[in-house]
């Protein structure tokens, strides 16, 4: 597994996760310490530097990783692949405007 390949494979975990919590949030349940912030993660490999007067990067992923919810994961679950590589290339899309 070369590094592109594990990052989206992060991303999808980071997705996966993101479903759940909010699912358990539109059941009433109080799932906030459920994130795992797999984000802190995939910015460090993909060597996107962060600090606390940007968070542009951290808002436009979060909103795209929100969209999550919008797909059933388990019977397409091709559609979340295609949803973190889009995260991915838009991550990436970032990085290079921001050099």
């Amino acid at each position: 597994m070369n590094q592109k390949e594990l990052i989206i494979s992060l991303i999808e975990d980071d997705l996966t996760n993101v479903r759940l919590v909010y699912g358990l949030a539109a059941l009433g349940l109080d799932s906030s310490d459920y994130f795992l912030h797999l984000s802190e993660t995939i910015f460090k490999l993909m060597d996107i530097m962060t600090d606390d007067d940007d968070d542009e990067i951290w808002e436009k992923y979060i909103t795209e990783c929100r969209t999550v919810n919008n797909i059933d994961i388990l019977k397409h679950p091709e559609l979340l692949n295609q949803l973190a590589h889009s995260v991915y290339n838009k991550l990436i899309e970032y990085k290079s405007q921001k050099r």
